[in-house]
């Protein structure tokens, strides 16, 4: 069985253009009028692929394609919404696969043993009403009942709950919690997306089975010293944050090289106070972001880096806190779906390698509730990702899509065990 690659590269730039900035990308953002024109196309491919739709409370959308046995089903999908001024593929990508999966299926007469539903889900990238991955967290079951209260349009300051009303689709912000779903009606959960790096790229293959997706802690470090004047005061009396703070971004870089060739770890900035050329800083920010799909070595970072502070305060006289703003811990690929995944890959001749997820995507969420995968494409213009050069070509979305439909084959005619 083979997917209709002209069909999927159609529909994907179809839909893909909704949204279009000025400025030559796309800004399809969740709850607008433009996500909502791209979801009734969505809705009306998936009602021609034979598929039982339905929208939850929140405005993740599915389609279920029933089983010939009452076994739980295979869930596949992600993100619907764009970062401002985005491409066409990442997100987007993940949707069209999985609906071009089930579409062969219903056009070769194929019954699946157990369900298959596919989800598009909402506000993954938060780029209007902020906190990521949304639709997953809601079906997680991970949000609070005010959330869409307290969450607030960033330029406007207008509620979540306004603009869900507003929406309309059947969304309701007074029951978030109707969108959260039994982990006991699937049995796992697989999201194809473009890789957004290089790896594929300078490898020269099309695909990739990951492996792991990389923990993300986000964290501001504040350091508290004293401010007094440049000239006067002599070094050994100083409290200097600034000073303190730029060998604590030295540090984050030391401890990324040296924990495994595959951390991340990253300051953007330092922000100090008062911030004057002959004044020694009294206070300084320092964001920290780093990423490790050891958990080992993801709580190790974390560890050795507050230590390195805590020694910076006891030598400058400094005092210091915390504020952490994302604190994921690694996710990992059941070996039963990539074992899966390996296997359809193979059977179409695809050539293809294994790597770790170091973006955060749905299936961050998905994980805790349930087995994952991940599939990789190659991102072809340069591995660019986040703008309008980004792209993935009509042979990449192929593999992607014969990979999912040999996966979910696997997946109804074997046992999950």
């Amino acid at each position: 069985m083979e997917i209709n690659k002209a069909r999927l590269w159609d529909r994907q730039q179809q839909v893909g253009s909704i949204g279009a900035d000025p400025q030559g990308g796309i800004s399809r953002f969740a709850w607008t009028p433009e996500y909502k024109e791209a979801c009734e196309l969505l809705i009306k491919w998936m009602e021609e692929a034979g598929l039982g739709v339905r929208v939850d409370t929140v405005g993740n959308i599915y389609g279920r394609m029933e089983g010939t046995e009452d076994l739980p089903a295979i869930l596949s999908g992600s993100h619907f919404d764009t970062v401002p001024n985005g491409g066409k593929f990442d997100g987007l990508t993940g949707i069209m696969t999985a609906l071009e999966a089930l579409q062969t299926m219903r056009d070769n007469g194929y019954k699946p043993r157990r369900p298959i539903e596919m989800v598009a889900f909402v506000n993954e990238e938060a780029s209007q009403f902020l906190g990521g991955t949304f639709g997953s967290k809601a079906m997680c079951g991970v949000l609070p009942h005010d959330y869409p209260d307290v969450t607030k349009h960033r330029f406007t300051g207008e509620p979540l709950r306004d603009a869900m009303r507003e929406f309309g689709m059947g969304l309701d912000p007074d029951n978030i919690e109707n969108s959260i779903i039994d982990p006991k009606n699937y049995c796992c959960f697989i999201e194809v997306h473009i890789e957004q790096g290089r790896y594929l790229l300078e490898h020269d293959l099309p695909l990739a089975v990951v492996t792991d997706i990389a923990g993300i802690k986000q964290f501001y470090i504040t350091l508290n010293g004293i401010s007094c004047h440049a000239g006067g005061m002599a070094m050994e009396d100083r409290h200097d944050t600034l000073a303190a703070a730029a060998a604590v971004a030295c540090e984050v870089e030391r401890l990324a090289k040296t924990l495994s060739p595959n951390t991340r770890g990253t300051v953007g900035y330092i922000q100090s106070d008062p911030a004057e050329h002959n004044i020694i800083a009294r206070q300084s920010v320092i964001p920290v972001d780093y990423r490790e799909a050891d958990d080992e070595k993801w709580q190790k970072f974390y560890d050795d880096l507050i230590a390195f502070v805590e020694k910076q305060c006891s030598e400058r006289g400094l005092t210091y806190s915390v504020t952490t703003t994302i604190d994921e811990r690694p996710s990992h690929c059941h070996p039963r779906l990539m074992s899966a995944i390996h296997k359809a890959a193979e059977g179409h001749r695809i050539p293809h390698t294994e790597m770790i997820s170091f973006p955060c995507h749905d299936a961050v969420n998905i994980e805790r509730i349930m087995p994952m995968g991940m599939i990789f494409l190659r991102s072809s213009n340069e591995g660019l990702s986040h703008c309008p050069e980004e792209y993935t070509t009509p042979e990449d979305l192929e593999a992607g899509a014969n990979t999912l439909l040999g996966t979910f084959i696997d997946l109804c005619e074997n046992d999950w065990e």
